[in-house]
């Protein structure tokens, strides 16, 4: 189908599903930050727990419970004394240092949290790694060019969940991305550890849209051997090495460019009514155009019958000052000047068009 039906197809999500995607990664963005602090929380439980031992063991005719000594070191922290002045050396030496150590620790913490807050790609990498991971049934795009950028539309235009990987971080397509809320990793994706944070073994499906066709077999195979299950989908320019590894290594499909856009080159020159077109088998299989006319061989007959006799069948019907209708009931029956999508073997259409 050409680029220009593409963009015009609209799977629109429900505004629920939308909320709760929404809701979905800024719960993921919340559990980066906690994991980009965890060392500095750590270290200031480190540091309450370490000084609510010390007033144990160097007061112990205080009795003081883990509890209240951590007390007395968070209000070390900010400089409150909990007690008068203790005559432990390393008690005294707490007073001293706790205020400094914890402060820092604090103060570190805040301006961390304020500066990913307010540029969160400063956390991008972690959390789009956090998002892949909770996602399951959902498809790796390897190569972000115009190929993976149109795939990658299409595929979100149809509710699919999509991890982008893209070895260029100056890629030009990039914001669309980061704009849609799908998680990209920057990294070349032959290293099996960036496939691991796209959770591939989780994955439906995988496409390869470099540009690079050794690169795309390395990483099928390896794609393969991580998720010998996961539905493998490659560009290659080689019309033969496709053939070969389609067949030769169990790959579901291997496309080649010339081999896709050979058909619609081909038919889009000999015959304008054409708008798309494959090889299926050795056979050339378009979608046509077509007008019915009086005395012509569709005219008075139903949708149901083109497939039977012709073995053609009606993706639209458009009647005269009606909206067109896609998949028309097989009862339907095709009238003078009704215009109609049809698909079906080239040759076929081709000797129907010649009886006018």
């Amino acid at each position: 189908m050409p680029t220009r039906m593409w963009d015009q197809i609209d799977v629109r999500l429900s505004l629920p599903l939308r909320l709760r995607t929404r809701l979905w990664r800024e719960w993921c963005f919340v559990r980066t930050v906690v994991r980009r602090a965890w060392v500095r929380l750590m270290l200031m439980g480190v540091i309450l727990v370490g000084g609510g031992l010390l007033f144990q063991r160097y007061e112990p005719e205080n009795h003081h419970s883990l509890l209240r000594a951590t007390y007395y070191t968070w209000c070390l922290v900010f400089g409150e004394a909990p007690e008068e002045f203790p005559t432990s050396r390393v008690l005294q030496s707490l007073f001293f240092l706790v205020p400094i150590l914890g402060l820092t620790v604090i103060i570190e913490a805040i301006i961390d949290l304020a500066t990913v807050l307010r540029n969160r790609r400063l956390c991008e990498r972690s959390w789009c790694v956090i998002m892949a991971s909770s996602l399951s049934d959902h498809i790796v795009l390897v190569g972000f060019g115009r190929l993976g950028y149109r795939t990658f539309h299409l595929l979100r235009r149809l509710g699919r969940q999509v991890v982008v990987i893209e070895r260029d971080a100056d890629n030009q397509f990039l914001e669309d991305v980061r704009r849609d809320g799908s998680p990209l990793l920057i990294g070349d994706a032959r290293r099996e550890a960036l496939l691991e944070d796209a959770n591939i073994r989780k994955a439906r499906s995988i496409i390869l849209a470099t540009n690079d066709d050794l690169a795309n077999l390395e990483i099928a195979l390896d794609a393969r051997r991580l998720a010998p299950a996961i539905r493998v989908v490659v560009r290659l320019f080689d019309q033969n090495m496709a053939d070969k590894i389609r067949d030769g290594f169990n790959i579901h499909i291997a496309m080649s460019q010339s081999g896709l856009s050979a058909p619609a080159f081909a038919t889009a020159a000999i015959e304008p009514s054409i708008i798309n077109s494959m090889v299926v088998g050795n056979q050339l299989v378009v979608i046509q155009r077509w007008s019915v006319r009086e005395g012509g061989p569709f005219c008075d007959k139903t949708v149901g019958d083109l497939l039977v006799e012709f073995g053609c069948s009606v993706i639209e019907r458009r009647s005269q000052n009606q909206a067109g209708c896609l998949f028309p009931d097989p009862a339907t029956r095709l009238l003078p000047g009704d215009e109609i999508l049809v698909q079906g073997v080239y040759d076929q259409l081709l000797r129907l068009r010649r009886q006018g």
